[in-house]
């Protein structure tokens, strides 16, 4: 009896073979498409002259806030300093990095003069977790366009950024360099300070 049940659970198997989980890497068609959108989306909402500067910030943080898997970005750039944090440290520290995080793309993508993007290709990122590096080339207001490669998750059918390349500046990288130094320095609680201090709207005189 034993073996007849072992032998029909191998033919429903046979018949309905479990499906591999979709990821970005096998479906780089739907990455692009993400990355063509959110662009399109950005462009608007910085062309669009009946907004003020308030809104054109508003509407840009809501595209990246949608867009961004920003509590995987922020472990990823505190490193090994958020496994010795304490519960409320953390909190304090994913609060403040939820504006910090939006605030750093609006500020790289401003500083090169963001006009137009154009896909150049896909390629499949390093690791387990199935994501993809989507290859494009910025067009810009004034000088040579550069490179940008955006690192795509697709988790539950749905894509997110979760890191970003400019002329082979590595966005994670970069910023847990600054930020293991920052700790050295101030402790986490210096940190999320300084975080919240970088994201705060300028004040006007």
């Amino acid at each position: 009896m034993k073996k007849i049940v072992i032998y029909c659970s191998l033919l429903l198997v046979a018949a309905f073979p479990v499906q591999a989980q979709s990821t970005a890497a096998n479906d780089p068609a739907g990455a692009i498409k993400f990355v063509e959108n959110i662009a399109s989306e950005t462009i608007a909402a910085w062309s669009d002259s009946k907004l003020t500067e308030e809104e054109r910030t508003a509407a840009f943080r809501a595209v990246f806030e949608q867009a961004t898997d920003i509590s995987l970005l922020a472990r990823g750039m505190l490193g090994r300093h958020y496994r010795t944090a304490t519960k409320a440290q953390r909190e304090t520290y994913m609060e403040a990095m939820g504006d910090y995080i939006v605030a750093e793309f609006d500020k790289r993508m401003t500083q090169i003069g963001f006009r137009q993007l154009e896909v150049i290709g896909t390629k499949p990122a390093s690791g387990k977790a199935g994501h993809v590096f989507v290859k494009t080339e910025v067009q810009r207001d004034q000088g040579e366009p550069i490179l940008a490669d955006w690192r795509i998750r697709k988790k539950n059918g749905e894509f997110h950024i979760v890191n970003l390349e400019f002329e082979g500046i590595n966005l994670m990288i970069t910023n847990r360099d600054v930020f293991s130094s920052k700790v050295k320095k101030v402790g986490l609680d210096g940190l999320i300070e300084w975080l919240r201090e970088q994201s705060a709207e300028p004040t006007s005189s």
